[in-house]
């Protein structure tokens, strides 16, 4: 199984054909030795969308805090902004 040509579907999202191999790989009699180098091979692309999957999540995240800040302080200016108005219309 050729975990390259794999990896590079996955990029292309040509998820048809990596299920195709796939599933030509699980009917496919293999030895222990192609086994462990198949499954090792799994593992890692398995790891490595993972990994990319969490890193793309971790920076929707910090966007997403960032956005939040900017929203709280906007919010506190304007919070701000109306207790002086207050303020200014009570003297």
């Amino acid at each position: 199984m050729d975990i390259k040509n794999i990896e590079s579907l996955l990029a292309e999202k040509k998820y048809d054909e990596v299920r195709a191999i796939i599933n030509e790989a699980v009917n496919t009699k293999f030895s222990e030795t192609e086994k462990g180098a198949a499954l090792a091979g799994l593992a890692s692309a398995y790891m490595d969308i993972s990994n990319t999957v969490n890193i793309q999540y971790l920076e929707a995240l910090k966007e997403a805090v960032s956005g939040m800040k900017k929203i709280n302080t906007a919010e506190a200016r304007s919070n701000d902004n109306i207790k002086l108005v207050e303020i200014r219309s009570k003297l």
